[in-house]
């Protein structure tokens, strides 16, 4: 009796430490997500503060530009002596210095428009807390997170975009810009000598689907069902948390999506995601 006793205690003992290891393993992940979050969110308030920062100056520039437009053509209206052949306008010197007038004026106008556009998307961007869903277009976030990163991958890095006809979902949008962000980035590291991303989407299955492919060097195939685990990462000390990945299939998983891996070494890497269309809040097609 006493040998059956003892046996059913290391039966049980064995049981709670299986269970208090699983338990642990579910509060480090939680943990891991838990800080992961609250650092896009810093990085959400900050980006949203910069980006307001910068919207006031840019919009005094534009107002006083388009004041300095007006007041030029009035000049030349008044120049030109009701169109006589004698016009002011008429003289080599005065027509050279209106020419680069004008070039100067277009070259502020188009920087103040790109500026203007860059400042709309980081807000966009910027939405990392929101307590509701909301439908939102898959490609204006793609769009947001290419020009958040524009900087480390324009000299470098080729964008490839093959956009699909598919609708707006009901959805986080800024967890979802999380997740292209870290995607991005990832594609990035992996291509130190500049290459190719393409992202393209299209509808399958009732779900959307979009493939981020980089011809960077590529995860070994032993490695990649470990790249979702949190802590896990092939970059070197200093670059990586291993916590990118985890967070990605995290947010993908609560949208009620799947994201899987494809790697070649020295050939790329492609993630597939499937976002399930909400049939009752889409049917605004983006192209």
């Amino acid at each position: 009796m006493e040998i059956k006793q003892d046996n059913g205690e290391k039966s049980e003992l064995r049981r709670l430490e299986t269970e208090l290891e699983a338990t642990k393993v579910l509060l480090q992940q939680t943990q891991a997500q838990l800080i992961h979050s609250e650092k896009m969110a810093t990085i959400g308030m900050l980006v949203a503060g910069v980006a307001h920062e910068i919207n006031s100056p840019i919009g005094a520039l534009g107002s006083m530009h388009a004041t300095l437009v007006k007041a030029l053509e009035k000049l030349k209206c008044n120049l030109t002596c009701d169109g006589a052949d004698n016009s002011v306008l008429n003289d080599p010197n005065v027509a050279a210095t209106l020419a680069i007038i004008d070039e100067a004026n277009r070259v502020i106008t188009n920087g103040t428009l790109r500026v203007t556009s860059i400042v709309r998307r980081l807000r966009s961007f910027a939405r990392i807390d929101e307590a509701e869903r909301t439908v939102a277009n898959i490609h204006e976030g793609i769009e947001d997170t290419l020009t958040l990163i524009d900087h480390e991958i324009k000299h470098k890095i080729q964008i490839t975009r093959r956009f699909g006809a598919i609708p707006s979902i009901l959805c986080y949008p800024g967890q979802l810009n999380q997740v292209f962000l870290n995607l991005l980035v990832n594609s990035r590291q992996a291509m130190e000598n500049g290459g190719e991303i393409s992202i393209t989407t299209g509808v399958e299955k009732s779900c959307i689907r979009i493939d981020f492919a980089d011809t960077g060097k590529g995860i070994a195939p032993e490695l990649l069902d470990k790249v979702f685990e949190p802590g896990f990462t092939t970059k070197q000390v200093g670059v990586g948390t291993g916590l990118g990945l985890f967070i990605v299939r995290s947010i993908v998983q609560a949208h009620g999506g799947i994201i899987t891996v494809k790697s070649e070494v020295d050939k790329g890497t492609t993630f597939t995601i499937f976002l399930p269309i909400d049939q009752g809040e889409a049917g605004v097609s983006s192209k």
